[in-house]
This record gives structure tokens, C-alpha cells and sequence, in this order.
């Protein structure tokens, strides 16, 4: 029975910043990240955009051969089409997933963590000895590895959270479905991502096109299967690109689940805590979670080596990381998800009539602050959710 300090399980951004960190605060921890799949990395279930400020706290983009491309505008599209082109968005990158996280798995190596792909964990007990006993599948066999801590950061159906007895549960309006192809041979603005918005294209969610290079993007939207008519998020997604770009040669396709929830409001058991997707620590207005579950990782991983330093790896201890979490984004992610709730009060007819409005302002002052301006006078319910946030 190995016999390890933090087994993390999950090798996404979440995990990998989770091992790295463990190992880099206490250099004398064994610390030992999983992946199940055959490659960190694949297969990629995202948009794969990150903002520049975020990003920069993990990893010089700058010539790193896992950036596709640098964006530097943000297109808003009314359901009519009438775009909204932003001032002063700020820079962003959209990554190549593959690269990044195995990228991100190598600096936990270089740190001195043992990464096993094909590593599965499939249960875990707790005999009474202080530490979790996790059952592991690797390349047809079964190991037990024996824990002071594990770190779960095992994806939106996570495992880890279940088996501690956290409540990991999403309401169905919550949970959004999302399906995205590459598209090859399109027309549009290489430097900036689109993002629209339409309850007839994308009920409860949007759709988006963030390039990847010259006439290549990641085309994908995001539903709420409540709000549908039955049909999936694939037939939506076929039905906006063949009005979009009929000509578009389809060269990738994946499918997935967004949790547009707020963080789960227990983070962390007895030798536990979980990160990233698992603890629903997503953005619920945009379903962006890459930084998100990097900085939650960091956090893991430096709780985790702090307690097993301090002998103390007790619910009691690692509760640190679930405050210093809300502290950090938990408690903005809180107001977002009131202002996620307050717009899908908006029809399609409103958003169409605020993006001609928008657009009458100077482009140069067509920031994002003045466009939520312009919606609240034109949708006062949105006042009282407004004032909470900024306040």
C-alpha cells in the first residue's frame, strides 16, 4: 500500500497548480497527482479563453508555443446581429488546451510531483487510521494508496466530493449544456472573441466564436435544457452555424456540461477539499473557469502542505481554504450568479434594443461599465441586483 501525503486527483489546471504548490510549500511531501485519461489534456472539453491579469499568475503567455492566438476585442451580438464592439476589454489569450495543461502537469513534476496518467481513482474509504484509502486503477491493476490529504479536482462530475459526503448536487437550471466545434475556413475578426446572446439560439446561455488562428475558431453555445423545446444542444449549435457559416469545414467537435452555479457551500471534510469544477468555482455569468480553478488550486495545495506540516489535517483545519476561497472569488461569484438570474428576464427583443442604443455612444467610450448602464435604465428590475454588487 503506497503510502503518500496529498494524492490529488485530477491533473486539469485545478490539480496541477494543487500539486505544484503542495510540493513547492513543503518540498519533503510526497505528493502525487492522477490522471485518468492517456494524456493530460485530452480530450478538451472547453472554449479555452482566458483573461491576460489572471492567466500571468501561473504562466508567461508570450511566446508560449500553448497560446493560439492573442485576443485583444470583445464583439457582443444582439440576436439580430447587431454587434457591439467594446472599448477597453482588456487583453486576453485563447490557449490550446492540450498544451497548457500538460504544460501546467510538467511544472508539478518539475516541483518534484509524481504524475500517473491513466490512473483512475475509483473509491475511497476512511479505516480509522487517521488517513483516506483510495482505490486506484492503473494499466489493469488496482493499488491503494494511503493519504494524509486528497485533493479532488476531478471535473464537474466529481467523484471525491461524493465519496467525503460533500454536497456536490446542481439544480437542473444550473447546469447548462454545451456543444462546440472547430470551424475551418470562416470569416471573421481573428484578434477578437463574439459572443451572443438569444433565447432562440441559445436558451439561458450564448453562443460564442473564439479564434484559434486566421479563419479557424472554436464555435460553440451554452443551454439550459429547461428552457429548451426538446432539442439538444448540438441541433442548436447546427442550426446557428448553418445561417453563420455555411461553408465552415468542421473539424473537431466536443460536447460537455457547465455548472453556471455558485461554489458549493462546503468545500472541504476530514483530510479533504476539493477545487476547480468540483467545487463549482466557476464564473455563472460567463462559465469561465480556467483562472478560477488555478487560484483555487494554489489555495488546495498550500492549505494542504500547511496541515500536514501542523499535524492537524482536520475538517476543522482545512475550513482555512474554503474561507480564503469565498474571500478570494467565492463571495463575487455569489453577485454574479444575482445578476446571471436577473437577466434571463431580458427577451430578445430588449437585448436588440439595447445594442442599437449601445452603439449610438462613441466607440471609444463603449465600455463595458456604460453597457450596463444603458441596461439598467432600460431595465430597472436590474437596479436592486446592481446596487447589491457594487455596493
Amino acid at each position: 500500500m503506497p503510502d503518500v501525503d496529498v494524492l490529488v486527483v485530477g491533473a486539469g489546471p485545478a490539480g496541477a497548480v494543487a500539486a505544484r504548490h503542495a510540493k513547492q510549500a513543503a518540498r519533503q511531501l510526497d505528493v502525487v497527482l492522477l490522471e485518468r485519461d492517456r494524456a493530460v489534456g485530452s480530450p478538451v472539453r472547453c472554449a479555452e479563453g482566458v483573461g491576460h491579469a489572471g492567466l500571468r499568475e501561473f504562466a508567461d503567455p508570450d511566446g508560449a508555443d500553448w497560446v493560439s492566438r492573442r485576443i485583444t476585442d470583445v464583439i457582443f451580438q444582439a440576436p439580430d446581429d447587431t454587434e457591439v464592439v467594446l472599448a477597453d476589454c482588456g487583453l486576453g489569450w485563447i490557449l490550446d488546451r492540450t498544451r497548457f495543461d500538460a504544460h501546467l502537469a510538467a511544472e508539478a513534476a518539475a516541483s518534484g510531483a509524481q504524475v500517473l496518467v491513466g490512473a483512475e481513482a475509483t473509491g475511497m474509504s476512511r479505516n480509522g487510521d487517521g488517513r483516506w484509502h483510495v482505490r486506484v486503477k492503473e494499466r489493469g491493476r488496482d493499488e491503494l494508496y494511503r493519504t494524509r490529504i486528497v485533493i479532488g479536482a476531478d471535473g464537474v462530475e466529481t467523484m471525491v466530493g461524493r465519496w467525503a459526503g460533500l454536497d456536490t448536487r446542481v439544480p437542473a437550471r444550473d447546469m447548462e449544456s454545451c456543444a462546440q466545434y472547430v470551424l475551418q475556413g470562416i470569416d471573421f475578426n481573428p484578434d477578437a472573441i463574439y459572443l451572443q446572446f438569444s433565447n432562440a439560439i441559445a436558451p439561458g446561455g450564448y453562443a460564442w466564436i473564439f479564434p484559434k488562428a486566421v479563419g479557424v475558431a472554436n464555435v460553440g453555445l451554452g443551454l439550459v435544457a429547461l428552457k429548451t423545446n426538446g432539442r439538444n444542444a448540438r441541433e442548436y449549435l447546427d442550426a446557428w452555424i448553418a445561417r453563420r457559416f455555411p461553408n465552415g469545414a468542421r473539424t473537431g467537435y466536443t460536447v460537455g456540461g457547465v455548472i453556471v452555479h455558485t461554489t458549493i457551500k462546503k468545500t472541504y471534510a476530514d483530510g479533504v477539499m476539493v477545487a476547480g469544477d468540483a467545487a463549482h468555482m466557476i464564473n455563472p455569468l460567463s462559465g469561465g473557469g480556467i483562472v478560477n480553478a488555478m487560484k483555487a488550486g494554489r489555495l488546495a495545495g498550500r492549505t494542504a502542505a500547511a496541515a500536514i506540516c501542523a499535524g492537524d489535517t482536520s475538517e476543522r483545519r482545512l475550513a482555512a481554504y474554503h474561507d480564503a476561497w469565498m474571500q478570494l472569488l467565492g463571495e463575487d461569484h455569489l453577485k454574479y450568479y444575482r445578476i446571471k438570474q436577473a437577466l434571463e428576464n431580458v427577451d430578445d427583443a430588449s437585448f436588440n434594443k439595447l445594442a442599437r442604443t449601445v452603439n449610438k455612444i462613441p466607440a471609444a467610450k463603449r465600455t463595458l461599465g456604460r453597457v450596463f448602464t444603458h441596461a439598467l435604465i432600460r431595465h430597472p428590475q436590474l437596479i436592486p441586483v446592481a446596487a447589491r454588487f457594487f455596493v
